[in-house]
């Protein structure tokens, strides 16, 4: 594995590993990230990558591996969001144990998708989702770096207009 790939990757895989509880298994994935940072060869980065999405694969919320095309964020960004959205991640699943029915039954998937989350770990990934969505869109129409965040880690994005539901044409009700 390039070095690139194994940065691009492995930060995902550490912002993730930041809110997650210790256990032999996140014990094995950081040991196994440090094993791979010292790597001498991309043969044997790959190994450790091997071996990290295997572990990984078995603990909740595990970074999944990016799908089609390259990404046209940078590293920087890519690790600004990542982080932001483990910490959006996080702070959801955070939400206490007696609660996590009755928001199950109320905060439920976009009205075209019809039906409820199946599972707490189901919205959270919604919402991990959601703010990945915009703060790529906020990237895109340029009210954000995707890199400026403030002394806690919240992204310093200007929101968008707000739409006051008024059009400019058409024709009025009488």
């Amino acid at each position: 594995m390039k070095m690139k790939n194994w940065t691009l990757n492995t930060n995902k895989v550490r912002a993730w590993a930041e809110n997650q509880p210790k256990s032999d298994n996140l014990n094995a994935v950081l040991l196994s990230l440090t094993l791979g940072d010292n790597a001498a060869t991309d043969e044997l980065r790959s190994t450790y990558w091997t071996a990290i999405r295997s572990i990984g694969s078995t603990m909740e919320g595990f970074p999944a591996a990016r799908r089609g095309r390259e990404s046209t964020l940078s590293e920087e960004q890519e690790l600004v969001l990542a982080t932001v959205e483990e910490s959006v991640a996080a702070a959801i699943a955070q939400s206490p144990t007696e609660h996590k029915s009755m928001i199950l039954s109320v905060i439920v998937p976009h009205g075209r998708t019809g039906g409820v989350y199946e599972t707490f770990s189901d919205l959270v990934d919604s919402f991990r989702t959601k703010a990945h969505s915009y703060m790529v869109k906020a990237i895109k129409e340029e009210r954000w770096d995707g890199i400026t965040v403030d002394n806690n880690g919240v992204p310093q994005i200007t929101p968008p207009p707000v739409n006051t539901g008024k059009s400019d044409g058409g024709s009025e009700e009488e």
